[in-house]
């Protein structure tokens, strides 16, 4: 982190977290038990929001929450602009709605958040000083960088926590990032170590997204969609799937080893059992009279690759520019995360 910037840990916000709930279970009436909670619940939505204090007191619950979509809406903090949803928490949501909905509480419906900003930072700084930590450190302020910090260490993109804070330019929440030549060092070095683990002997690459999925008690079929609008489908055990951790939406490699494509000339001869079949052309063939390497490219300008028997290119009479079609099964198919 750059020095100049005040924000608390993962174990501090964990002791600020716990110091709020026990000193709400220590009331000794029913409503003064209320009034912490409702501290509480604007403690948290400081913490899980990265909103400005402003904006977390501006909050009504009846018509800024989204339980729905677990989201919260702050105004947009520049003329002109949208206002933001921020995901939140379910278990926090329904906290707030609980408390809101209580019939005792009724009289704070659309202002639970409505608190004197005075008086929320004097409870921050008392519970600060419960959980052992310096109350200089532990503002409004501090907690939004908290947050902002917490989110880009769990790999959450620049341009996403900037639009969650609100930040007119992704230059503003760069302020968060900070890195030296060891760390460069460190984090070139992993992507290069990547790199060379993602190497294989397969010929065949295909890039894109998962579009859909479908499980079996056995197995898994997985479609994707290419960079060019190609759907490739690839079935693989639910052992192999829980352990890519996929999901719809996910960019995953599709790769084919050579020997498993399939050639056709005839697009009925095509038609197979084969889940995979795409139309291209040849553009190479190089063999050593035994095995014969069939280089091609598919209309999308997918290089493709065949490895196929001599006497397979002499019965279906093969060279270079003619149309075929390339074709292979969905159990052919690896399946990659980038």
């Amino acid at each position: 982190m750059p020095s100049g910037i005040r924000y608390l840990d993962a174990d501090e916000l964990d002791r600020l977290t716990k110091a709020f709930v026990v000193w709400r279970d220590a009331a000794r009436t029913p409503s003064i038990r209320r009034a912490r909670e409702r501290m509480r619940l604007v403690y948290a939505m400081l913490r899980l929001s990265g909103a400005k204090l402003g904006e977390v007191l501006a909050v009504n619950e009846r018509t800024d929450i989204d339980r729905t979509k677990c989201t919260v809406r702050f105004p947009a903090n520049h003329e002109g602009e949208a206002a933001r949803k921020v995901v939140m928490p379910r278990d926090f949501l329904d906290d707030v709605e609980r408390f809101a909905s209580a019939p005792i509480n009724r009289a704070l419906r659309g202002e639970l958040f409505r608190l004197d900003p005075g008086f929320v930072r004097r409870k921050l700084y008392e519970q600060a000083k419960r959980a052992g930590l310096p109350p200089g450190r532990v503002s409004p302020t501090a907690l939004r960088h908290s947050r902002a910090v917490e989110l880009l260490r769990s790999g959450v993109p620049l341009p996403v926590v900037q639009m969650m804070l609100g930040h007119s330019s992704v230059v503003l929440t760069s302020i968060y990032c900070s890195f030296s030549d060891a760390d460069c060092q460190r984090i070139v070095s992993r992507c290069v170590a990547k790199e060379t683990r993602m190497k294989t002997s397969a010929r065949n690459t295909f890039f894109g997204a998962v579009s859909s999925v479908r499980k079996s008690p056995l197995f898994t079929e997985i479609s994707m969609t290419t960079t060019t609008n190609q759907e490739i489908v690839a079935v693989i055990t639910n052992e192999s799937f829980d352990r890519l951790g996929l999901s719809e939406a996910e960019p995953v490699t599709a790769l084919v080893k050579a020997p498993w494509v399939l050639l056709a000339k005839d697009e009925n001869k095509a038609k197979t059992s084969a889940r995979n079949c795409f139309s291209g052309k040849v553009t190479g063939i190089r063999g050593d009279g035994v095995a014969v390497e069939i280089m091609g490219e598919l209309l999308d300008g997918t290089p493709m690759c065949a490895l196929i028997t001599a006497e397979s290119v002499e019965s279906l009479d093969l060279k270079e520019g003619d149309t075929v079609w390339f074709s292979f099964k969905a159990f052919s198919v690896i399946i990659n995360i980038p």
